[in-house]
C-alpha cells in the first residue's frame, strides 16, 4: 500500500517537460515490444509512430499554448466549434476519424477538473457523438463491452491523464473505430474500475467515467479510483 501511494505521489508530480519524456519513452517501450512481437509472425511493415509529431503538434506555432491558438490560421483543420468549444482533426490520427475537442477556456487537463466540471465533460461528450453522427459512425464501432460486465465503455471518447499528456491543455479524444494498429489501440486503455472503485489502472479514462467520477467528487488519476 505504501509503496503503490509513494509511486503515485511520484508520477504525479512530474513537470510537463519529466512528462514529455515519460510519455516518449513509454511509446518507444510498446513499439520495441510490439515490433519484436509481430516480427515472429509477419514480415508485414509496422506502423509507425512518430513520438515528435505525437508530442509536438503543431510545433511551428511559438505559442505558450498551442491549443489555446487553435485556429485556421493557425494550421488546425477546424471541423466545428462555438463561443465555449473547438473541435479540429488530431495531427497524428490513431483511428480512421481522430478529433479532438477542446474547450477555449485554458484548462491544463482532466486531473484538474472539479465537481462541477462534469457538466462540461458531459457537453464535449455530446458535441464529440454529434461529429461522429455526421461521419456515419454506427454505435458499435463507438463502444466495447469491457470483458464479462454488464456494462458498455465509450472506447471512442476520452482524456488522457497527466503525465501521460502531450499538450497542457485539456483535450478530448474522439475516435471512430476500430484503430488503425494494435500498437495505436495500447494507447488508449481503458479500465473498469472494480470494488467500488469507477476506474481501473490506466493513464486513459473513458469520457462516461471521467463524468462520472467528477459527479461524485472524485480527482481523475491513472491508479484506481
Amino acid at each position: 500500500m505504501r509503496l503503490d501511494a509513494a509511486c503515485a505521489t511520484h508520477v504525479d508530480d512530474l513537470s510537463y517537460r519529466d512528462s514529455q519524456a515519460l510519455h516518449c519513452r513509454l511509446l518507444s517501450i510498446l513499439r520495441v515490444v510490439f515490433v519484436s512481437s509481430r516480427a515472429k509472425h509477419t514480415t508485414k511493415p509496422v506502423d509507425d509512430v512518430d513520438e515528435q509529431s505525437v508530442l509536438y503538434p503543431h510545433a511551428s506555432l511559438q505559442l505558450s499554448c498551442i491549443f489555446c491558438g487553435a485556429s485556421k490560421e493557425n494550421g488546425f483543420n477546424i471541423v466545428w466549434e462555438n463561443d465555449t468549444y473547438t473541435v479540429f482533426t488530431d495531427i497524428n490520427p490513431s483511428a480512421e476519424h481522430h478529433l479532438q475537442v477542446i474547450p477555449k477556456r485554458h484548462i491544463e487537463s482532466v486531473k484538474v477538473l472539479h465537481p462541477s466540471d462534469a457538466v462540461m465533460v458531459r457537453e464535449m461528450m455530446d458535441i464529440g457523438h454529434k461529429i461522429l453522427d455526421g461521419l456515419d459512425t454506427p454505435p458499435h464501432l463507438r463502444r466495447q463491452r469491457v470483458f464479462s460486465a454488464d456494462m458498455e465503455i465509450w472506447f471512442s471518447l476520452g482524456f488522457h491523464i497527466p503525465p501521460y499528456i502531450s499538450v497542457p491543455h485539456l483535450h478530448m479524444h474522439v475516435q471512430a473505430l476500430p484503430y488503425r494498429s494494435c500498437l495505436r489501440r495500447l494507447k488508449y486503455p481503458v479500465a473498469p474500475g472494480r470494488k467500488g472503485y469507477e476506474k481501473g489502472f490506466s493513464w486513459f479514462a473513458d469520457a462516461e467515467q471521467t463524468a462520472h467520477l467528477l459527479e461524485k467528487g472524485v480527482q481523475v488519476r491513472i491508479f484506481p479510483c
